[in-house]
């Protein structure tokens, strides 16, 4: 891994992905995040079925959190944010104490609050120089990484040098998105594949509760197309959102075949692994 940059590093980007299949079991996680380079790698107690792994080395700290999807299993497990209960705002403030940060996923926020004493813990406790502080997960881990870092950077202001996110879900309104790229919006590397559904919920425009109008993205998108060609460009993105209607009604049948196939950690993985050529080209 690279850890002298905090622009996009193909070896980051699959290193990171890695890490965040080695996040979905704790023992794994150990064994995987040693076999990256890690010398201390810690999982944190298990909160709600919310698992964080705390790894270092010389060079950096890096935070890494389980998402909600079972290759094993091959089904999404809702567990408690693709409900409409769970998709409500809450604001920043509320969560971590910093005012004007806009309002982030209620359920989110729910399932980082409870583990957040130990992780901050054992960061300070594994930093034992100038490592850098870097983030990573997929599906829920990715909003659960993206969140992290926010209340590193807006709450404790400790600066992140990186933060890579796959299959990762809607996190914030328009004031968090809009500050969250302000201030991470260089370092945050957000994977989108193909047809992984679980990206666009919740939906952008959310009419079930007052004053609730709006759920958004921010970092630097990298969308591998049908044939598994990355991109950065908006535009990839912007027809996939025109492509379906997607809101939490009829996701139990959009969460079959491709678009559950293209969400899958492992899939990730592949798509970076064949595409090493284009993606050493990216540029933004």
């Amino acid at each position: 891994m690279n850890f002298k940059t905090t622009a996009w590093d193909y070896d980051n980007h699959l290193a990171f992905a890695k890490a965040s299949n080695a996040a979905y079991d704790a023992d794994f996680g150990v064994a995987g995040l040693k076999a990256l380079g890690f010398d201390t790698v810690v999982p944190l107690p298990v909160v709600n079925d919310i698992l964080g792994i705390v790894a270092s080395n010389s060079e950096a700290v890096v935070c890494v959190f389980r998402g909600t999807i079972s290759e094993k299993q091959g089904k999404l497990d809702p567990n408690n944010w693709v409900t409409d209960a769970e998709a409500a705002q809450v604001p920043f403030e509320d969560c971590f104490g910093v005012p004007q940060i806009g309002s982030v996923h209620e359920g989110f926020a729910k399932a980082l609050l409870p583990i957040w004493a130990s992780l901050t813990a054992e960061v300070e406790r594994q930093r034992t120089g100038a490592q850098g502080l870097w983030m990573a997960g997929h599906s829920l881990g990715g909003s659960l990484a993206h969140l992290a870092a926010a209340a590193f950077t807006f709450a404790l202001r400790e600066p992140v040098n990186g933060v890579y996110t796959y299959g990762q879900p809607r996190i914030g309104d328009i004031t968090f998105c809009t500050l969250s790229d302000n201030h991470l919006g260089d370092v945050h590397f957000r994977s989108v594949n193909s047809q992984d559904i679980v990206t666009r919920v919740p939906p952008r425009i959310f009419p079930h509760f007052p004053g609730l109008e709006y759920y958004g993205h921010s970092g630097k998108l990298i969308y591998f197309d049908d044939s598994g060609v990355p991109h950065t460009d908006e535009v990839y993105w912007n027809t996939f959102l025109a492509s379906v209607d997607v809101g939490f009604h009829d996701m139990g049948d959009l969460l079959d075949g491709q678009v559950i196939t293209d969400h899958f950690i492992g899939h990730y993985i592949a798509r970076i692994e064949a595409a090493q050529t284009a993606l050493l080209g990216l540029k933004w």
